[in-house]
């Protein structure tokens, strides 16, 4: 059987056997990406080990879950999806500069470890007026900011108002405990969740959208 599968190969020309090769790799490169190689958990892509960055998305979830108020649950597969979509966008996530506002910014922790294995340069405002201040600045690629915060429930929603009079572009996702799916994504903001893997998956879209 061996021999016959060399012979077969051997009487392919070269510039046909390359084309052969290339329509495999299209068929399958999605399932390759996202289920084979988050699998193979010794695998470096430009330098990050996918185990490092499986553990610190695993750590972000498990954390959130315990959570009886967030009511998180995530599956595996979603997980797998989140890790596989990371690793074939790292060249996106490296280098990317976000500023993440929290006033307990220890509490998304594990999140902020997530990005920092894929690559993200990640700043910390705990006010509204750090915030602003930073964004005067600096220049950020995303904002990622936490709704209730310094005994005001909806400080997010001033802040979105206040930098949008500044900035129209700069996408804002809220990242927050108790997410309410009823309320919808709050005007001028580009996403809302609880969920860390959700989270990586807004940040990407935001991030494609900014390299368009």
């Amino acid at each position: 059987m061996e021999n016959i599968v060399v012979a077969v190969l051997e009487a392919i020309p070269p510039v046909l056997l390359s084309v052969v090769i290339l329509v495999i790799i299209g068929l399958f490169y999605r399932p390759i990406r996202d289920q084979l190689i988050p699998k193979i958990s010794g695998l470096k892509v430009m330098g990050v080990e996918i185990s490092f960055i499986r553990d610190s998305i695993n750590a972000a979830v498990e954390l959130a879950e315990k959570s009886p108020q967030w009511k998180v649950e995530v599956p595996d597969k979603d997980r797998e999806r989140a890790v596989g979509r990371a690793i074939g966008h790292l060249h996106i996530l490296r280098g990317s500069h976000v500023l993440w506002v929290d006033d307990n910014p220890q509490n998304n922790r594990n999140e902020r470890k997530m990005f920092r294995q894929l690559g993200v340069l990640i700043d910390i405002a705990t006010t509204t007026r750090e915030a602003l201040g930073k964004l005067d600045l600096d220049e950020y690629d995303l904002v990622i900011s936490d709704m209730a915060r310094c005994n005001t429930a909806t400080a997010g929603l001033e802040f979105l108002n206040g930098f949008r009079q500044k900035d129209g572009v700069t996408p804002v996702i809220f990242y927050i405990g108790v997410l309410d799916s009823q309320k919808g994504v709050p005007a001028g903001a580009m996403g809302i969740t609880n969920r860390p893997d959700e989270l990586l998956h807004l940040t990407l879209d935001a991030l494609e959208r900014r390299r368009d």
